[in-house]
């Protein structure tokens, strides 16, 4: 893929059916943007994004979700969004080029283009291309069939599913697409707590692995070094390296609460034992070291010494693991 200081590996073709929502930021420090929540379209700046607000915004989470749910990550974040910025300007319309400008099929028909990509009938019922989610869901799919299109220039990998007559049309929205994209991907929680990784739910606790119990909860979104937030403040008591978890660190909570995160390299340790980190910041880098078959963070949470169901927690604190 031929972005500009993108740097990020897309491990396209693993694609889940479900639907939840994943999050992603780029800085080591706390987001200033952290009370922005993907799953909350009511967290949005009202100002917008580059001049993208409102509906637009929504659109684009729907667009996100989607995108994380397939297993494709920020690259095909980008050029989803770049895809309906140049399509239908990230509204849900009704209409499209017939209606507007009188476009006609390759045979004289009338066109039937609608929605956020201006999907014909062939796409699929109204229903679904009205439906942002399932729109975008269909988007990514054709998307992830096009030979080496991570390879491509976004706009024409997009033109590559879309089949419109310039193949450069979505290069201006690219910018904007970027922004939107690292915008709405920051981590989410009711404060005190957040989600400590992108991604949904991939493995869980008490799960049977050979000859161990799993003790904690996978989360996983297709990507590696993607990043590790704290999921709520504290003291880092300890960062290391065994052959099961790889790089991993501790951090100590109020109330007797600990918790883990795993499976990193060392390098991409961002902490040191005995420093004190804010809900939200970056400690660490998704990653697949140890006992791992595929990039994800392993959470891990004690309570008073003891192991307890990281999703539980979570719920607990007001802060769900996306599922």
């Amino acid at each position: 893929m031929k972005f500009k200081s993108l740097g990020l590996v897309i491990l396209g073709g693993i694609l889940v059916v479900a639907f939840g929502v994943t999050f992603l930021l780029a800085s080591v420090q706390r987001s200033e943007a952290s009370t922005m929540c993907l799953a909350d379209p009511s967290t949005y700046p009202a100002e917008g994004i580059n001049g993208w607000r409102g509906d637009q915004l929504a659109n684009a989470g729907a667009i996100i979700d989607a995108a994380q749910q397939l297993s494709l990550g920020r690259d095909a974040q980008i050029i989803g969004i770049m895809a309906a910025m140049g399509e239908s300007g990230l509204k849900n319309i009704t209409y499209g080029d017939w209606e507007t400008g009188g476009k006609t099929n390759p045979d004289g028909s009338p066109t039937s283009s609608i929605g956020l990509f201006q999907q014909q009938d062939w796409w699929g019922s109204v229903e679904d291309r009205m439906n942002p989610t399932k729109a975008a869901a269909m988007f990514f799919g054709r998307l992830n069939a096009v030979p080496g299109w991570q390879d491509m220039e976004p706009s024409h990998a997009i033109w590559r599913v879309q089949i419109n007559s310039d193949k450069n049309h979505y290069a201006l929205y690219q910018s904007d697409a970027i922004a939107v994209v690292d915008a709405l991907s920051g981590p989410c929680g009711a404060g005190e707590w957040i989600v400590p990784a992108r991604g949904t739910v991939s493995g869980v606790f008490g799960d049977g692995r050979g000859d161990h119990v799993h003790m904690g909860t996978d989360l996983a979104d297709g990507t590696c070094a993607g990043p590790i937030w704290a999921a709520s403040a504290g003291v880092v008591s300890f960062t290391g390296w065994n052959k099961g978890g790889g790089g991993h660190i501790w951090i100590e909570h109020a109330d007797g609460v600990v918790t883990g995160y795993f499976h990193m390299k060392v390098s991409d340790i961002l902490v040191r034992k005995g420093q004190t980190v804010e809900a939200g910041e970056q400690i660490g880098k998704v990653g697949n070291e140890g006992n791992s078959f595929g990039c994800h963070l392993h959470y891990e949470v004690k309570v008073d010494g003891k192991y307890v169901n990281p999703q539980t927690f979570m719920e607990g604190v007001g802060v769900a693991l996306p599922r």
